[in-house]
């Protein structure tokens, strides 16, 4: 009997050493590799030339991962069968939408990035399908005149117009809208790329700001009518078929929270079946979550406890409320999920001694690191690195 006992305290002991080394062996925040990110934007770029000298400046830089935008308003900046190629890309405008330019800007930027081992990401505006006030070309098939009925509309019963400088939203409740979204991402997943990047998916709760440009007589009630949407057939019966007649505005909002939050769990399922486990799903979300879940229906705090994204993407661009929204996502999102998969977008058009500042409150904070807005401020039209950028960028470099 009293060798048994021994027994059991020797064992009992070797499984508590066991445990120690358990715990001390834990995944911590250090497994989680710092994210030194750059957007990109389509405005960077036109000619493989800009590709190649963009992606060899943010490789140089010491950038672990890119945003390199290859999709603005449903035109594509890479071979698409679904979407019309960039007008952007030809040395004409339009009505030349839809003109093979001969080179693929998102091949040749995951190419030139390979041997500096810069992750490069797809980044796709995801709702917006059209801007400016010229039509496209009806034979170019682009969304608004190939499916005029995809486009959001608003409270007054007007389909959503765009603007010289914004865009028209398409309407997360359609069925074969979000059959579309689908197959872009599929496409996109063709490509030896690291991650997909969406923006603007949320509704555009802030379109009232620019609608004067196109009902100028407008009063300000009639221009936040002019911001509530959609409601399109499609939206509707989906509303009513959910809660019955008698609906409610709180119902009315999780509806559209839930539209936003399904288009993401189909592009998270397709990369899941395209490309399982070797592609990184990240979303650019509002600086403030708690507005962005209220009055754009973007629920980023819900996404990362699901986690439906690997990153959320803070586009934290405050000067005076910063700390303030780095801690309502902090508290949105969780505690872990806010080490792990929170990275905090940074806008390059402040001060630059401010940008640094928010860098190390980033990094004391204990995110997963940072991503800067965006490639013009730091190295400029010209390519050439800007006074900005000789402040911010040593802090990038490794």
């Amino acid at each position: 009997m009293k060798r048994f006992r021994v027994l059991i305290a020797i064992l009992l002991a070797v499984t508590a050493l066991v445990a120690v080394l358990f715990v001390s062996l834990k995944p911590s925040a250090a497994v989680f590799p710092p994210v030194r990110a750059l957007w990109v934007t389509r405005f960077d770029y036109s000619k493989a030339d800009d590709v190649q000298r963009i992606i060899n400046n943010v490789g140089e830089a010491g950038f672990t991962d890119v945003f390199f935008q290859i999709r603005g308003n449903g035109t594509a900046f890479y071979k698409s069968e679904l979407e019309p190629w960039a007008y952007e890309l030809s040395e004409q405008k339009l009505p030349l939408l839809g003109t093979d330019p001969g080179w693929d800007p998102l091949q040749l930027a995951i190419d030139t990035a390979r041997p500096y081992g810069l992750r490069v990401h797809a980044y796709m505006n995801v709702l917006p399908g059209w801007k400016g006030l010229d039509e496209p070309p009806a034979a170019a098939g682009q969304l608004w005149t190939a499916h005029p009925d995809w486009f959001m509309v608003d409270s007054l019963g007007d389909k959503m117009l765009p603007t010289s400088g914004w865009y028209s939203f398409i309407n997360p409740v359609v069925p074969e809208v979000r059959e579309h979204l689908r197959g872009i991402v599929g496409e996109l997943c063709t490509y030896d790329i690291a991650g997909v990047h969406l923006d603007y998916i949320r509704y555009p709760h802030d379109y009232h700001l620019v609608a004067g440009s196109i009902y100028p007589d407008a009063s300000e009630n009639e221009l936040r009518r002019r911001a509530d949407f959609s409601y399109d057939a499609a939206s509707q019966t989906a509303l009513y078929e959910r809660y019955g007649w008698d609906v409610t505005k709180r119902q009315i909002e999780d509806f559209r929270r839930e539209s936003i939050t399904r288009v993401v769990q189909d592009i998270s399922y397709v990369m899941q079946m395209k490309k399982p486990n070797r592609c990184v799903l990240s979303a650019s979300v509002m600086g403030n979550p708690v507005e962005g879940k209220n009055y754009a229906y973007q629920d980023s705090g819900l996404w990362l406890k699901k986690g439906l994204v690997d990153w959320a993407v803070q586009m934290n661009y405050a000067t005076k409320s910063f700390d303030r929204y780095l801690s309502a996502m902090q508290k949105a999102g969780g505690k872990k999920p806010f080490r792990s998969s929170v990275v905090v977008g940074l806008y390059c058009k402040h001060d630059p001694e401010l940008v640094l500042k928010q860098i190390e409150t980033v990094e004391e904070s204990g995110a997963r690191g940072v991503a800067l807005f965006s490639y013009e401020y730091l190295f400029g039209k010209d390519h050439q690195i800007t006074e900005k950028g000789r402040i911010i960028l040593p802090k990038i470099r490794p």
